[in-house]
């Protein structure tokens, strides 16, 4: 007899939500979580004896507002959504096909407000023409520009064949030749432009001179993970609210649930690793940023959505058939919605952070030393 998956109740999501919650909620928790994951334990009194230059910052402080944040953002889904389409399109089955056409338009509409949010970050928009006169392979920022455009083009390409084969485009002759195009063939240097644009992210914030970001050799990792579950989580809720076959949703559950799990991994590994540096984005004193990180990032955005997406799967062992009701579980939808909730303040967090830790005249004089 085929096994049944039973949804968690709202009643016990709530309860395990606020059990968990209730734990990272005082500063005191907060603050032994900053020193385990970091291996750092704050001493004001001599940290206060360092030398600095009369307590001014080394380094200026990042010009990057909200509009990086959120390109950062709409371009990990982006990539996560094409990436994911992809590896539908060329090794899923024809029931993952829904997959495949969910990605591509939802990889092309999270790519549309990215280079809007990227010219307004700059200021004036003839820098965005002047950055595509030059392409050096070893700055991150004119690869990623690049990243960008080629990416534009494959995911372009993408969405047109999908639409063509959809029926959007008519019945005419040119409809008919875009619909037999090789989608597949397409498909691979569109996933590595893909690839480049989810993960340069992470290496451009490394590139830099910003204490917390320098040390960051695992943000590129992260990042990319983070792509992978927030793009998972993103194409589950839409799939969840058109309905579709039970073995696909359950197919996005177990690639959201492994992009999560190595995404914390990738996540604890680079604090390790910024140890001292990482106290703007753990700690919670002043201008330090632990409360948003550890309650709406870490806790309520990514390690509670695995433990109840860990919980889901447990109780949905066996065969999965039927179609998914289009009045999805508020719990189904519940864990994706957490996961983009925390995807949003991973990169949000880590940009703030890495202003603060350039403001500290301590921190930044600490990392040229080490």
């Amino acid at each position: 007899m085929e096994n049944i998956r039973v949804p968690l109740s709202i009643e016990a999501v709530q309860q395990r939500a606020t059990s968990l919650l209730t734990k990272l909620g005082s500063d005191a928790a907060l603050e032994r979580l900053a020193v385990l994951t970091t291996g750092y334990t704050p001493d004001p009194e001599r940290e206060a004896e360092e030398p600095t230059y009369y307590d001014y910052p080394s380094l200026k402080v990042p010009v990057w507002h909200t509009e990086i944040i959120w390109y950062f953002f709409f371009g990990g889904l982006a990539a996560g959504s094409y990436l994911i389409a992809s590896l539908a399109l060329l090794f899923g089955s024809k029931e993952d096909r829904t997959i495949v056409r969910a990605g591509y338009y939802l990889a092309l509409l999270a790519l549309l407000p990215c280079p809007p949010l990227l010219i307004a970050d700059l200021g004036r928009p003839e820098r965005f023409l002047h950055m595509l006169r030059v392409f050096k392979v070893r700055s991150p920022m004119s690869m990623g520009t690049w990243s960008v455009m080629g990416f534009s083009l494959f995911s372009g390409l993408a969405v047109v064949i999908q639409a063509a084969r959809d029926g959007l485009l008519g019945k005419w002759w040119g409809a008919r030749l875009l619909a037999n195009l090789p989608q597949k063939l397409f498909a691979v240097p569109g996933a590595f432009f893909a690839a480049f644009l989810g993960s340069y992210t992470g290496v451009l914030l490394a590139a830099t001179s910003v204490p917390l970001w320098s040390r960051g050799k695992m943000l590129g990792a992260v990042f990319i993970s983070s792509a992978f579950s927030t793009s998972s989580a993103l194409i589950s809720i839409v799939l969840r609210t058109f309905g579709v076959p039970a073995r696909t949703l359950h197919k996005l559950e177990k690639l959201e649930w492994t992009a999560m799990l190595l995404e914390t991994v990738g996540l604890l590994a680079f604090l390790r690793h910024a140890n001292r540096t990482a106290r703007p984005l753990v700690g919670t004193g002043p201008n330090e940023h632990g409360h948003t990180f550890w309650r709406f990032m870490f806790g309520g955005g990514l390690l509670l959505p695995w433990l109840l997406q860990t919980l889901s799967l447990l109780g949905g062992k066996g065969k999965h058939a039927g179609h998914a009701n289009k009045k999805a579980s508020k719990v189904g939808i519940l864990i994706p919605l957490m996961a983009l909730i925390g995807g949003y303040f991973l990169r949000r967090t880590i940009v703030e952070a890495g202003r603060s830790s350039s403001e500290d005249a301590h921190i930044s004089l600490w990392n040229a030393r080490h």
